[in-house]
């Protein structure tokens, strides 16, 4: 993978990436505003539910729920689309040979600027209100960063696998909403008995998740630093497992296709 770091290299993952945004909003009205009006609209249904029927004591629940929204659709949206990606574009695949990573960071950057178009308008409104500072900007900073390596390496690895193993795909469609709920977006860890909440800490999007909430609200929640240290730890595994798995695997494409 590391051999087409050359201008060659970037060149084809930034055409990639602008006809992967090109194909996304082609003839739509909105283009990017749907960046920002879908995890609006889950915001609305979920915090509803949560803030009225089954109340959740959550101050600012609607900016917490948020906070939370927007990095998951981004992850769960970019790795769900690269799981069955190789075999999508099989046509490409067995017509030339290009560096087939790029399919995949072509779809995380894509979702990333879509992601960073919303992060940007949230930013500006908790500037507004007073929630974000200097400090906060930094964490969020590094925050992205985590999320997106993360984001990587998963797709790395579910892309690779699901060419020898076509079960992935239903694996991951079963799998995408339980790991909704074993993630602390609708909730806090502190609402759950102690063994559960430790068990969650080897989730790399429970650290993710509670850093971005902690920016964008004035909770003054409480991080755990193990939840931060194990997520990043296994989210570090997990990105040098997919490009040693996608390195090894993807000369062979062909022929499993």
């Amino acid at each position: 993978m590391f051999r087409y770091f050359s201008k060659y290299w970037f060149d084809f993952v930034w055409v990639m990436t602008l006809k992967e945004i090109k194909a996304r909003y082609k003839r739509v009205i909105l283009g990017f505003l749907w960046a920002i009006l879908n995890p609006i609209l889950q915001m609305l249904v979920i915090g509803f539910l949560f803030r009225f029927f089954i109340p959740v004591k959550i101050d600012n629940y609607f900016y917490f729920l948020f906070a939370g929204l927007l990095p998951w659709n981004f992850f769960s949206y970019t790795f769900s689309k690269c799981t069955p990606l190789m075999l999508n574009e099989r046509a490409l695949i067995q017509k030339a040979k290009f560096p087939r990573e790029a399919l995949v960071l072509s779809i995380v950057f894509s979702n990333l600027l879509h992601f960073l178009i919303s992060i940007f308008l949230f930013a500006i409104l908790a500037l507004f209100v007073g929630y974000l500072s200097l400090f906060k900007i930094f964490i969020l900073f590094l925050t992205i960063v985590w999320l997106v390596f993360f984001t990587v390496g998963i797709s790395l690895l579910l892309s690779t696998l699901f060419i020898r193993y076509r079960d992935i795909k239903f694996i991951v469609q079963a799998l995408t909403p339980l790991w909704f709920y074993a993630t602390p977006i609708i909730y806090t860890r502190s609402l759950l008995p102690g063994w559960m909440s430790e068990i969650l800490q080897f989730n790399p999007m429970t650290g993710i998740i509670e850093l971005f909430q902690s920016v964008f609200t004035n909770n003054n929640l409480i991080l755990d630093f193990h939840a931060i240290i194990f997520g990043f730890l296994i989210s570090l595994l997990i990105l040098i497992v997919g490009i040693y798995l996608f390195i090894k695997e993807n000369q062979f494409f062909d022929d499993w296709l």
